[in-house]
This record gives structure tokens, C-alpha cells and sequence, in this order.
């Protein structure tokens, strides 16, 4: 592929990542060489921001770093196509409004006809990291996504759209305002991370519009009926700091500001998972909203009816396997997969082997309507 298109496709990729932060710098480097007047073009092109060229990675802050990394990635050729995008063209981002008023961002692949698949993603993060799924799924299915309330504007936003209600009932009822706006009668949901606890409380109310379920290494709370990992109660305490206020959040994306903060992200989709994090305003608002989700009870949700795949693995030190033993057990329909190998993020990945589990399960599910 040409250089200039690989770097356009890395750029569109991280569209969210450069319109949230303003005046970013991105280092030339040895391996991937890129001249201002190059980036200058391409940006123009994409309609983004204009990025300054500097000759040394030294100085750069965290979201620098790992939008630099992303794009020498692209220019070496290391890597996939980025986006949300494969066999069938994606539509989006298309403006939908909730049922009280907040702005969203939804995607959607796939023949029109196709049976639906709503992918309900982790809190905060860019429609991007759905972008394996999106490609595996299109084609058999129509796949359908969104962004979380409150952190994305539209393309010509001057950062994001203003946040309404941040509670989980909220944030599961954006699904249905996702499938009214796409004219979608009902869909078979996949809910990831955080995702998962949304996906059960729309099943909840959505009753037949949700087909199934199935919950890939969920990041539930259950009270004193399943541990939490060291690193889900890290992370529930800075979203309860950052939801403080402005001022908290402020304090805690100094902390992110660092380099070393990218040590613990993968390189290949850092500039993804760091986006809750590029301001203090994203910042403050992932607390309220990832906060809301990670300190919501979910046992009230386990009565659903609907067939469920339950996912996890053994090597998930990010939510804790017990938690999806949990939510399988005392689901009335429900299948559970422990992955003998994987970690947390394999699962968006959207590899061979998860790939193969979601459409024997959507399959069977077909099969028994």
C-alpha cells in the first residue's frame, strides 16, 4: 500500500484521539521518516488538525508518544488496515440523539438486510477498537456500534458534545436509540469490558429487541459474591477521583501525562486506550461514566431470559474471571467459555479463535428462532 494511504488510514484511525487534543506534536523517526510538509498534506486532506513535526521523540507527552508510535507503525507497514472498516463499507460516523438529547456517534457494516449484531464496547474508547469485529462480523451480519455519551464531539465539534445523564440506565438505553435511529427492530448484542454490564441492563428493559447476549470478560460488580482484581480496584478509585470534579481530574491526567504511562498499554492500540485520558474534561467524564458502570450491582440483571454466551479466560488479570463464572452460573440461559490462554484485550482483537466461538454461537441462535 502507498505510504501516504497507510499514513491516511492511521490518521483516520486515531480521527478521535487528534480532534480531542489541540496543538499535538508527533516525532520523525529513524524507521518511519515523516516530513511536515507531508502530514500537512494528508491531514489537509482528512480535514484534521494540523500536527507539528518535531526530530526528537524527547519531550513528548503520553498522547504524543503513542500517536507517534501508531503512525511510524502505519508508515513502516506493520500492522493492519485501521479503522472500522473491511469486505463491506462502513457507514458512519452517523449522529444520533439519545432519548434525552445527548449526542452520539454510530457505525454500522454489513448488508442491511443481514441479521443485526449491536457491539457494545468498553467505556470511553474510539470506535477503532471495535474495528476487528466490525471486519470479521460484516458480510453474515450487520454490525452496529457507538461511542460513549459525552466523550466525542462531531467532526467540526470544538471538543466533545455536552454530556446529559451518566447513570448505567442511561448508557444501556443508548443502545435502543442507536437501533431506532438505524431503524433496527431488534439485534443480538455483544457487550465487552464494561460493555457487558450494559449490554445485560438494556436486556433488561429491551425484553425481545435483544435476540442474545453474549458478555466477553465483563467487568462486573457483585458485590461480595465475586472478587475483583488488583487492577479493577486501581481503576474503580481513579474513576472515583476524576468524577470529583474538574479539578480531580485535572490532578489525575497530570499523573497520565507521563511517558512511562505507556509501558502498560499495547503499543498497537495505545492510541485507543489512552483516549479517556488525553484531558481533564474526557478525563472527568469517563470518571462519572466509567465510575457508574464499574460500581453498578449487576446480580439485579441476572433474570435474563435471552440465550447468553459468557466469555472470559484464565489469564485475565484485568476483570476477574470469578466474575464471569458468576454472571454464567446464575444466568437461566447461559453458556460459559473459559479460554485456557488470552488475556483481557485479546478480546477485542477479534482473532480466529473468538471469531470461530461468536458465530457458532449467533449460528445456533439463528438456527433456534
Amino acid at each position: 500500500m502507498d505510504p501516504s494511504r497507510r499514513l491516511a488510514e492511521a490518521l483516520v484511525d486515531a480521527d478521535a484521539l487528534v480532534r480531542a487534543v489541540p496543538g499535538l506534536r508527533v516525532a520523525s523517526t529513524p524507521g518511519a521518516p515523516l516530513t511536515q510538509v507531508r502530514l500537512d498534506s494528508v491531514t489537509g486532506q482528512l480535514g484534521l488538525p494540523r500536527l507539528e513535526v518535531v526530530a526528537d521523540p524527547d519531550g513528548l507527552w503520553s498522547v504524543e508518544l503513542a500517536l507517534t508510535r501508531h503512525l511510524a507503525r502505519a508508515s513502516a507497514g506493520d500492522g493492519t488496515a485501521a479503522g472500522p472498516a473491511g469486505q463491506w463499507r462502513t457507514e458512519g460516523p452517523v449522529p444520533v440523539r439519545a432519548t434525552d438529547g445527548t449526542a452520539l456517534r454510530c457505525w454500522s457494516a454489513g448488508p442491511p438486510d443481514a441479521p443485526v449484531v449491536a457491539l457494545v464496547t468498553a467505556c470511553g474508547m474510539p470506535a477503532g477498537l471495535t474495528a476487528g469485529w466490525m471486519r470479521a462480523l460484516a458480510g453474515p451480519f450487520r454490525v452496529v456500534t457507538w461511542e460513549s455519551r459525552g466523550m466525542f464531539g462531531a467532526p467540526d465539534a470544538d471538543g466533545p458534545a455536552p454530556l446529559g445523564a451518566h447513570d448505567v440506565a442511561s448508557q444501556a438505553g443508548d443502545l435502543l436509540a442507536v437501533l431506532d435511529a438505524l431503524d433496527v427492530p431488534g439485534a443480538h448484542v455483544m457487550g465487552l469490558c464494561g460493555g457487558a454490564v450494559l449490554a445485560l441492563a438494556a436486556a433488561a428493559t429491551a425484553g425481545p429487541r435483544v435476540s442474545s447476549l453474549s458478555l466477553w470478560h465483563g467487568d462486573y460488580d457483585l458485590g461480595d459474591a465475586a472478587p475483583r482484581t488488583e487492577h479493577q480496584r486501581d481503576m474503580q478509585a481513579m474513576m472515583a477521583m476524576a468524577a470529583r470534579g474538574p479539578e480531580k481530574a485535572a490532578g489525575v491526567h497530570r499523573l497520565m501525562r507521563r511517558p512511562v504511562v505507556l509501558d502498560s498499554l499495547r503499543p498497537d492500540i495505545a492510541h485507543h486506550l489512552i483516549y479517556p485520558y488525553a484531558t481533564p474534561l474526557l478525563l472527568h467524564r469517563y470518571g462519572l461514566l466509567n465510575g457508574a458502570i464499574m460500581s453498578h450491582d449487576s446480580r439485579p440483571y441476572l433474570s435474563a431470559a435471552q440465550p447468553v454466551l459468557v466469555v472470559t479466560s484464565r489469564d485475565d488479570v484485568t476483570a476477574h474471571p470469578a466474575g464471569s463464572r458468576y454472571v454464567a452460573a446464575h444466568l437461566p440461559r447461559a453458556r460459559l467459555v473459559t479460554r485456557p490462554s488470552g488475556d483481557h484485550l485479546t478480546a477485542f482483537d477479534a482473532g480466529p479463535e473468538v471469531v470461530r466461538l461468536a458465530e457458532r454461537f449467533l449460528s445456533d441462535v439463528l438456527e433456534d428462532a
